[in-house]
């Protein structure tokens, strides 16, 4: 699994973090822009395999990605 999340995100480092102990194998990339320019400054938004995920919190965000 390949996530790319926004540098501009204010909690990437906490985002981070909690996709790396929830998903060991999967490949975490931090970028300049994943095209969610609205979003990604206030809430959880990534790239995942190249579909765009959003949701209000961390915790909503890694229970939507599991479930998939």
């Amino acid at each position: 699994m390949l996530i790319k999340i926004c540098k501009k995100y204010s909690k990437k480092n906490k985002f981070e973090k909690k996709l790396i102990s929830n998903f060991p194998d999967a490949e975490i990339k931090i970028k300049s822009c994943i095209g969610m320019c609205k979003y990604c400054k206030e809430q959880p938004t990534a790239d995942v395999d190249g579909k765009k995920i959003k949701k209000k919190s961390i915790k909503k965000f890694i229970k939507a990605l599991k479930e998939n």
